[in-house]
């Protein structure tokens, strides 16, 4: 089975929750392969583990989301990552999906016990008495920067590898020094950016160039060229317009990619 959670932009708790109930799984059932995916925000991908377990011999695979609430949307964009997945490499494996953890009488009995068993033990409150919490200093601070960099991290640039590629990124700009001090490149991680067809992407300000169709022969050019020296790299650089566009090809320069004249 493969075990889908959300990941974080900010922490790897959830895979680690996730990889709590994969192996509780694991023990259940000494002839069930569990593999761990993370929809978004992290990986490995849906389709990572949809390999890692077809090189594995499964004939057959249960995808489970294993989070609440399950969008219809959400539910829709995992059928069509399986459908691409068995399309592009041909695997004999069927791909089902049970119904949502939301409908399954077991969850609500775990939510009932769950609220049974907090009200009787000695907990600390959040809300009662005692100093509250104080942010962190840090958080009231914007660090300078030179540039801005939103990499997408939603589902669709998730599956096509942006957790490896936004990790190669920040290692990229730690080896040229851009990971502070004057020419700072400032790199968050985001959800889905929009034009999903066209990713991975991520966009640079204050430019505000769109890159797109990343990989890490472009990102290690865009860090040599873009951040260290102002030119754009227009092989996979767009620029918005209200027509649909395609994945930039090497040797195109932007406008004839970019929509409009």
């Amino acid at each position: 089975m493969v075990l889908v959670g959300r990941g974080s932009l900010y922490s790897r708790q959830p895979g680690k929750e996730l990889t709590v109930l994969a192996d509780y799984l694991r023990s259940l059932n000494d002839d069930w392969l569990v593999a761990e995916a993370l929809l978004e925000q992290g990986g490995p991908s849906v389709a990572d583990a949809l390999r890692a377990v077809a090189r594995a011999g499964v004939e057959k695979v249960v995808v489970l989301p294993a989070f609440m609430p399950l969008e219809t949307a959400t539910r829709n964009w995992l059928r069509y990552v399986a459908r691409r997945w068995q399309e592009q490499t041909g695997a004999m494996v069927e791909v089902v999906m049970p119904g949502p953890l939301a409908g399954h009488p077991g969850v609500k009995d775990a939510a009932a016990q769950l609220i049974r068993e907090a009200s009787m033990v000695a907990a600390t409150s959040v809300c009662l008495g005692g100093k509250q919490g104080t942010p962190e200093p840090d958080w009231s601070v914007i660090p300078t920067h030179n540039h801005h960099v939103l990499f997408c991290q939603g589902p669709r640039c998730t599956d096509a590898g942006a957790a490896e590629l936004g990790a190669f990124l920040r290692k990229r700009l730690k080896e040229q020094g851009l990971d502070e001090g004057p020419n700072h490149v400032l790199a968050a991680r985001t959800g889905c950016l929009y034009p999903c067809n066209l990713g991975p992407v991520m966009v640079v300000y204050p430019e505000g160039t769109w890159y797109c169709g990343l990989d890490e022969t472009v990102l290690s050019e865009i860090v040599d060229r873009h951040f260290l020296k102002g030119e754009t790299v227009t092989s996979h650089a767009l620029r918005p317009s209200p027509l649909p566009q395609s994945l930039p090809q090497p040797g195109l320069p932007a406008h004839q990619f970019s929509g409009r004249e």
